[in-house]
């Protein structure tokens, strides 16, 4: 949980967290990003592909480059159904 921030589980954490210490780690994620270290490599390597890209002549961003970060596209109830049937 959280690599091991506060204990393994969610129940131990809760208990052996303080609210100040919450905090402190809210505060660090907003300045420092995520602490999950795929999705910290996978921004390394977007960084490093997209420089890559825009030095050859490339046109694309920086959030192509990250698969696992891009948003889920939605779609409605209707077409989800339909996908179901």
């Amino acid at each position: 949980m959280l690599n091991r921030i506060g204990g393994s589980t969610i129940a131990e954490a809760k208990e052996r967290l303080t609210h100040r210490e919450v905090l402190d780690w809210i505060a660090y994620r907003e300045k420092y990003g995520t602490l999950d270290q795929n999705r910290r490599l996978e921004r390394h390597f977007a960084l490093l592909t997209h420089l890559t890209s825009k030095v050859a002549g490339g046109k694309m961003d920086l959030s192509d480059f990250m698969v696992y970060s891009q948003a889920q596209a939605t779609i409605s109830l209707e077409e989800a159904m339909a996908t179901w049937q």
